[in-house]
């Protein structure tokens, strides 16, 4: 039964309850007190302390747990090296073969392959040794002398034919270096070249067979010549016999004469005068006319002519 509270005892458990009185509102900060202008400017540096920061309840991930700590070990082991960590990707998982790597991309289209170039063929001078002999042919029309060859006593030229040939005789044009043109030749013409000269450079002459000669001490005094024969009576040759060139140390060049065609002149040989050696070529051309057209033929145009065989002196 409830006591009456008039009667009933007091309670020392409930002292709250005695005093009816609202509870204070804390004091107020420097800072509110300046803000509500019941106070002065609080002191520079003092900042109220921030509040600390709720914690945030973060559902997305759950939390990786800490790794283990890896047991201590009492021995040091050096058989294998200890195999380096892997970083891990969240990518998909691919177990398929990588991809080939794209070959390094260029300013320009690799060109294509080019067929080998055929080697170049050389060409060499054919030579000719002192005591042997150069036959001139078709495949092989021409031979070139040595400086030694070139500049040392003389080259005789000379045709080796029978009487059944016919009356051959034998003539050069000639080009020297000071412009100078003209003809030597035995049979009915000048015999030395140049004309009137006290040290000629050709001679022309007549032993067993019609011959010319070169002077080679001089030889740089000329340019070039053509030797050519000819019949004296005008009569068409029957060609045959060897046309022969012998230098000083005994090497020869033959030329055939058998392959010309019938007629009464034609051009035999040619030598030109290149950087002091002499080139011997092979000519064999049979010339419609007489001397005259020969010399014309072959480029000796600035001689003047008395008739078809001698030049104006």
């Amino acid at each position: 039964m409830i006591p009456d509270p008039a009667t009933a005892p007091p309670r020392p458990d409930l002292p709250f309850l005695r005093h009816r009185a609202k509870p204070r509102p804390p004091a107020p900060t420097p800072a509110a007190q300046f803000v509500a202008g019941r106070g002065p400017h609080p002191p520079h540096g003092h900042h109220p302390a921030p509040p600390a920061p709720a914690p945030s309840l973060d559902l997305s991930r759950p939390a990786a747990p800490a790794p283990a700590p890896a047991p201590a070990s009492s021995s040091l082991d050096l058989s294998r090296p200890a195999t380096p960590a892997v970083p891990v990707t969240t990518g998909s998982l691919d177990l398929s073969d990588p991809p080939a790597a794209a070959p390094p991309a260029t300013g320009r289209a690799t060109a294509p392959a080019r067929a080998a170039a055929p080697a170049l063929r050389v060409h060499r001078d054919r030579r000719v040794a002192a005591g042997q002999q150069q036959l001139l042919t078709v495949t092989t029309p021409t031979v070139t002398l040595t400086r030694v060859q070139s500049g040392v006593g003389h080259l005789e030229i000379e045709a080796v034919c029978s009487p059944e040939v016919g009356d051959l005789r034998l003539g050069a044009v000639y080009q020297l270096a000071t412009g100078e043109n003209s003809t030597v030749q035995y049979a009915g013409g000048e015999r030395f070249a140049p004309a009137k000269a006290r040290r000629p450079v050709l001679l022309a002459g007549r032993d067993a067979y019609e011959h010319l000669s070169i002077d080679l001490r001089q030889v740089r005094r000329l340019e070039r010549l053509a030797v050519y024969a000819f019949s004296e009576s005008r009569t068409p040759l029957t060609w045959g016999g060897t046309l022969v060139a012998t230098t000083f140390g005994g090497a020869r060049i033959e030329l055939p004469l058998e392959s010309l065609y019938e007629g009464t002149v034609a051009v035999l040989m040619s030598i030109y005068v290149l950087d002091g050696e002499l080139v011997i070529r092979a000519e064999m051309e049979t010339i419609t006319g007489d001397v005259r057209e020969a010399a014309r033929a072959y480029g000796y145009d600035r001689i003047t002519w008395r008739d078809d065989r001698h030049p104006v002196d």
